[in-house]
């Protein structure tokens, strides 16, 4: 995984001082990898225990683990692209916008795919196939997501539930089976409504997976499997819009791995719903 975009996902949740080492460390890629433990913490104002501690904080053993990733870390800083994460302007032009718009969608979605564990996408994608029913819990943004997931579940045959209501997203966690699986989506992993029904469900004995932003949350603890999106910069005003594609992507990488596990089944179901559908060409 990416050491920048771990650094830009856990931005919100450093400390001061790991906040200075990782301004540092964004500023100064091409140099920190060469640099000791005492010289990165002069350059940052912090100290070498700093260094160490934000090192593990990463996931690193220590330092140079740290600097042994950074090194392979081909993600670069384009200072041409900067202007992506500025708000959109009243006055920008409509050039302008379709610039912003789209570098900042392609930029989500390359981060979110340095996330991405193939590891932790086979383990979903098999619970989800061997469960009984999956529950779709979100709002807002999340929930038009949901739908999507629901819509592609439904096409293949995998029992799927998702209602906009919150109120019905609690009954239906009141209800589920252990033997079910609930798929949470929140961008930052805070939405008290989705946190308070994947808690009844958790409940109930039922595996959560969560779709969060990279770094601890309160959705991403209470899930057995985390599947993460990239952060989106504070200060991007698109970042809903950034977001929304982040989770869609995701989405879209775990139902075509298991329409590949099902693959024996899938034409003959894809067959059925594209004929129900062609009603409207008569």
């Amino acid at each position: 995984m990416s050491v920048i975009v771990k650094i830009s996902s856990m931005l919100n949740e450093f400390s001061s001082s790991e906040k200075r080492l990782a301004d540092y460390v964004i500023e100064n890629i091409d140099e920190v990898y060469n640099q000791t433990a005492s010289q990165l913490a002069s350059l940052s104002h912090t100290s070498p225990a700093s260094v160490v501690r934000f090192s593990k904080r990463l996931g690193y053993s220590g330092f140079q683990e740290f600097k042994i990733a950074l090194a392979k870390d081909v993600v670069k800083i384009d200072n041409d692209n900067k202007n992506i994460y500025e708000q959109v302007s009243i006055n920008d032009s409509s050039k302008d916008i379709i610039n912003k718009i789209s570098i900042g969608n392609m930029r989500a979605i390359e981060s979110t795919m340095k996330l991405l564990d193939k590891n932790i996408i086979d383990e979903a994608t098999n619970e989800i196939i061997n469960r009984k029913k999956v529950h779709l819990f979100g709002v807002g943004q999340s929930a038009l997501v949901a739908m999507d997931f629901q819509y592609k579940l439904v096409r293949i045959n995998i029992p799927v539930s998702m209602y906009m209501d919150y109120h019905l997203q609690l009954v239906s966690a009141v209800n589920i089976d252990k033997d079910d699986i609930v798929l949470a989506i929140s961008h930052n992993g805070k939405t008290l409504e989705t946190v308070k029904a994947v808690e009844m469900a958790k409940r109930r004995g039922c595996k959560i997976i969560s779709l969060t932003k990279y770094g601890k949350n309160a959705l991403a603890e209470l899930a057995d499997i985390n599947l993460y999106t990239t952060e989106v910069e504070n200060t991007l005003r698109m970042g809903a819009i950034a977001s929304r594609i982040a989770q869609l992507t995701v989405i879209d990488v775990l139902f075509i791995n298991i329409v590949r596990q099902k693959f024996d089944s899938i034409p003959e179901q894809i067959k059925k719903t594209r004929e129900v559908l062609d009603f409207r060409k008569m």
